[in-house]
């Protein structure tokens, strides 16, 4: 949706300002890197070093392009968040007339879902994990299936990580266990120290796959290994020594390893044990405050009026509803009313149905969190970006050491893996430190609000009838009226929601899917509505009358007129002059037709 401007501001601030503050400073440090790499390059070139100067070009490249990104989206986050009047995303498709033209695409339930939750009491936004570690990582934390969706990947994907590494570190410790057996010999082999690379190689994936952009949409499913993969990599674990062993003993003799994965696994573990500290300790202060309430008020009752059953809902629409508009912003219609009228017989008489979904315009809510988890959220963005930084610098550190590998005559095979081993070191602290940046993103983005949701259905019958007032014997003036009759059973029902949503900053700050988390009820609310449409059912006029001045003088001279008629005395009037009589002709019979 694009931006629309209203005077009435919703409230509404850039919640990344302070990250993208961090973001900009960590760009200005890795770009500035480069940029003084470039500047070396001149002067290596003058000095006869073309080796270090290509280099120097290469990472200095890298390192400008890579600051000059950070840079560009930390003042993107510290800039103006544009926010109209139609934000957030409705909950369904908004039916209103004045949003037809709004496009949104981050739509999350269908009408009928929104019904369903209020008839039901029930939120189907908490849906069952599938899978056994998540159903594991569920029983674990309870309080996880209440979280916001990306909460919830953002925990399987980590503890899917951790998993992963707990398996391949027991798969490790089950192979040496099988090499230390004696049923093969391997303790004068490099059997142990392949299998630590492989372990090495194995982490390095596991964690690298997890640093990727997190979906916003809820993911069932966990990306860890079946049981029966499972028992495959157990069984493969005990096998692998005494098959490296024939190997190293009957078919060609294993090369000794320059290089040990030992390094590399322990930087994996830590960095992997830093993120998920940062991310624990957030996850958990921000699960103190999940209330899975689902509660809905409700009116049920019989009423019998005379009003036609269409103005019971142009009112609840037009009246009751307007009446609870936020900031005078139109409310979300899910669905609008149509209240059909079925005939029964005849014109005069039948039933009818109708109902309608209004949702009032979402209120920003100030999630209420402790100062510890506002350090602990900085601090995590912190050391994320001090990660990249790190990694940077130490990228740059290498081009001495690479220069001389690609320099040197008589350079080996033991000196490239001993280069690539650390070039993987490097990999792996950027990696972490985008982790963490990412992860600790969305804890700076959550947006909660709160609205009125009311759901309205209304059946009964209806029957017409003609009513006359006014009418006298000597006066002509009344009031005919046809008055519908209606016996008619209301249902209300009225929640206040609180949903979340996520930001970002760009044309699409706010226009992702927004999902309900709590549902209290709003009996308040609800006592207010029907005390307004009692009122509306009392004061309407059933009887047609005179409500304009010049009519009402009309009807008085008239008024006048038939007094003055009535007071005239029928015996004063002169008697009618007599009709003269006329004399009767004698009949003269008819003749007879003659015979001839």
């Amino acid at each position: 949706m694009s931006y629309e401007y209203g005077s009435l501001d919703l409230g509404i601030r850039n919640p990344f300002r302070a990250e993208g503050f961090v973001r900009a400073v960590s760009g200005v440090l890795t770009g500035g890197l480069g940029l003084f790499s470039l500047l070396m390059v001149k002067s290596l070139v003058d000095h006869g070093d073309r080796l270090q100067g290509w280099l120097h070009l290469l990472v200095g490249v890298v390192l400008l392009a890579a600051g000059l990104a950070a840079l560009g989206t930390g003042i993107f986050q510290m800039i103006r968040f544009f926010v109209g009047r139609s934000v957030p995303t409705s909950l369904a498709r908004n039916v209103a007339k004045s949003e037809v033209h709004v496009q949104e695409s981050g739509i999350a339930y269908q009408a009928d879902q929104v019904g369903q939750m209020l008839q039901g009491r029930k939120n189907l936004t908490f849906v069952e994990p599938q899978g056994w570690l998540a159903r594991l990582i569920h029983s674990l934390f309870p309080t996880l299936l209440f979280m916001p969706y990306l909460y919830r990947n953002m925990t399987q994907r980590l503890l899917s990580g951790i998993a992963a590494t707990l398996l391949l570190l027991v798969c490790y410790g089950l192979a040496w266990f099988s090499g230390s057996t004696g049923l093969t010999s391997v303790n004068n082999t490099p059997v142990m120290d392949w299998m630590g690379l492989v372990l090495a190689l194995l982490l390095f994936g596991v964690w690298y796959h997890r640093r990727a952009p997190i979906s916003r949409n809820l993911q069932i499913r966990t990306e860890a290994s079946s049981l029966k993969g499972i028992v495959i990599a157990v069984a493969v674990a005990i096998a692998a020594p005494i098959l490296l062993s024939l190997i190293h003993y009957k078919i060609y003799a294993l090369p000794k390893l320059p290089v040990s994965g030992g390094p590399l696994i322990a930087l994996i573990i830590g960095m992997a044990l830093v993120v998920s500290a940062f991310f624990g300790l957030m996850l958990f202060i921000r699960m103190q405050k999940v209330k899975p309430i689902t509660e809905v008020s409700e009116l049920r009752a019989n009423w019998q009026e005379s009003i036609h059953p269409q103005e019971i809902f142009i009112n609840f629409e037009n009246i009751v509803m307007a009446n609870r508009r936020y900031r005078e912003v139109p409310n979300r219609v899910y669905r609008d009313f149509d209240a059909n009228l079925i005939k029964e017989g005849g014109a005069d008489k039948g039933h009818f149905s109708g109902e309608m979904i209004q949702e009032t315009q979402p209120a920003v809510h100030e999630l209420e969190l402790p100062s510890e988890f506002r350090w602990i959220r900085m601090a995590a963005t912190v050391v994320g970006n001090l990660f990249v930084v790190a990694a940077a610098f130490w990228l740059y550190a290498k081009i001495g050491d690479l220069s001389h590998l690609l320099g040197g005559k008589s350079a080996q095979v033991a000196q490239y893996a001993a280069f690539a081993e650390s070039l993987l070191r490097v990999l792996t602290v950027w990696m972490f430190g985008v982790m963490l940046i990412r992860y600790t993103h969305f804890f700076w983005g959550e947006l909660q609000f709160d609205s009125l949701l009311v759901y309205f259905r209304c059946e009964g019958t209806y029957s017409e009838s003609r009513l006359s007032t006014g009418t006298s014997i000597y006066d002509s003036t009344r009031s005919e009226n046809t008055v519908v009759r209606s016996s008619m059973t209301p249902w209300v029902l009225a929640t206040q929601v609180r949903s979340v949503t996520f930001a970002e900053s760009g044309a699409r700050n706010l226009e992702y899917p927004r999902h309900v988390l709590e549902m209290h009820k709003a009996d308040d609310t609800l006592r207010q509505i029907e005390a307004e449409l009692h009122g509306f059912l009392r004061d309407r006029e059933t009887l047609a009358s005179i409500n304009n001045q010049r009519d009402l003088a009309s009807a008085a001279r008239i008024h006048q007129v038939n007094q003055q008629t009535r007071a005239v005395s029928p015996q004063s009037l002169p008697e009618p002059e007599p009709t003269p009589r006329v004399a009767r002709q004698p009949q003269i019979p008819p003749e007879e037709p003659s015979q001839f």
